[in-house]
């Protein structure tokens, strides 16, 4: 019974094989064991004997597999008889997609425009821009730094702050200060800010049947529409826009496809709600592997989906160009970058090519501060009199803490925040105190 005695592995005694009876530390470490039939890893605890044979099977019986699943446990993949199947797939685009010909991509998959484009970049309308100039607040640019500073230093007693966890207190604060000009003007009353909205929508592009669905971020609700950012002569003019190729790659290479799905939209929020219109989208970069590209195709999907749901749910599933566009704005911040984006829904005839297109603007890029140096976490990591000429090079990045502030930036915010309210000559407003 003795398993290092065994006639058919003289090899035992030799530390290959894990004894629990001979423990030594050594057999912690990972170890290869070469069988004739397969190559395993064995580690403390992968030997075990469910039939209770006992030692003498032992060489001969497969070792326990952490991710073994009987097969009367595994979920097989629903078939035709789900009532939720239908015989020609979807393509969904969720939270997670990332796809690989970034704006080029979703402009083709929304039949949009990309207006104002300059190179890579563009801007916002000229609209949001003068109410960003327009509207300041009291001490402005110190509220920002401070918010900046408590965002990555001091909202947590950890010497690390989790990315995600900085950027939505900072996202929250921006908003707060800009709550604040409520008493100036009251119609900032009708809004909302809600988390975790879930939003559904269907359309045929070409062959191809798109579904847009997920929980997204942040998102700012409110009672009455935004205006159109653009009027019929420049709805007029997209007729005869040709959308850029991306061949030979398919506009649909990266969404996912399934048999399975509901053909229902949905705005995510029940009939009757008293803020029915999205007002502006804020999407955090939870991800790591996310790029600028990958935020804002998801920034105008999601945006394009809601708009498409209200339309819909307007003036019903007929495929038309629609009388009175519906507008939508989002922002994304990743590590101290805004990308900034509009969204105008002209048509609802997406299936081919020709005809009106829908109408995005993006400003990309709009860095709000360069480097935040965090004290306390080069403090415990990597100690300043272990690297003097680190901090030779670095004294005035030591001193200053925050370096290369933007205040544009949150004027661009500010500028989208205040879309919707009309604000008389556009003359600089300062907020009461």
């Amino acid at each position: 019974d003795n398993p290092s005695n065994h006639p058919y592995r003289p090899d035992w005694d030799a530390g290959q094989y894990y004894d629990p009876r001979k423990f030594k530390s050594e057999f912690l470490k990972p170890k290869r064991i070469k069988y004739e039939y397969e190559d395993i890893e064995c580690r403390l605890g992968t030997w075990h004997d469910p039939e209770n044979i006992g030692w003498s099977t032992w060489p001969f019986k497969r070792p326990f597999d952490w991710y073994y699943q009987p097969l009367s446990n595994r979920q097989e993949q629903p078939g035709p008889e789900d009532r939720n199947w239908h015989d020609k797939p979807v393509n969904i685009f969720h939270p997670r997609t990332k796809v690989l010909e970034g704006e080029k991509q979703g402009l083709l998959l929304t039949k949009s425009k990309w207006m104002q484009r300059t190179g890579e970049n563009g801007m916002l309308p000229q609209h949001i821009t003068d109410l960003g100039d327009a509207v300041t607040i009291p001490d402005q640019e110190n509220r920002v730094r401070d918010a900046i500073l408590y965002a990555h230093e001091h909202d947590s007693q950890d010497i690390l702050i989790d990315r995600k966890q900085s950027a939505k207190y900072l996202i929250s604060q921006l908003l707060h200060m800009c709550s604040g000009l409520t008493g100036q003007f009251p119609a900032l009353l009708e809004r909302r800010v809600v988390d975790g909205m879930n939003v559904t929508a269907n359309w045929q592009r070409g062959d191809d049947l798109i579904q847009t669905k997920g929980e997204l971020g942040t998102m700012m609700l409110s009672k009455s529409p935004l205006p159109p950012f653009a009027d019929a002569d420049d709805i007029a003019e997209t007729v005869d826009h040709q959308l850029e190729s991306i061949f030979p790659v398919a506009p649909t290479i990266d969404l996912t496809v399934r048999n399975i799905y509901k053909t229902e939209d949905h705005t995510g929020f029940v009939d009757g709600y008293s803020f029915p219109h999205m007002h502006t989208l804020f999407l955090l970069d939870s991800d790591f592997s996310s790029r600028r590209r990958h935020m804002n195709v998801k920034m105008m999907m999601f945006a394009h989906a809601n708009c498409l749901a209200r339309a819909r749910k307007l003036y019903g599933k007929t495929e038309m160009d629609l009388p009175e566009p519906i507008t939508a704005q989002g922002i994304t911040f990743e590590g101290g970058v805004f990308h900034f984006l509009v969204y105008q829904l002209n048509t609802t005839k997406l299936q081919q090519d020709s005809g009106v297109k829908n109408m995005v603007w993006l400003d990309s890029d709009n860095r709000l501060y360069n480097y935040m140096y965090l004290w306390d976490y080069a403090k415990h990591v990597w100690p300043l009199k272990k690297r003097p000429r680190w901090v030779k090079n670095n004294k005035k990045r030591l001193e200053v803490g925050l370096l290369e502030y933007n205040p544009d930036v949150f004027k661009k915010f500010v500028g989208m925040y205040m879309n919707g309210v009309e604000v008389a000559n556009a003359q600089k407003v300062q907020q009461q105190v």
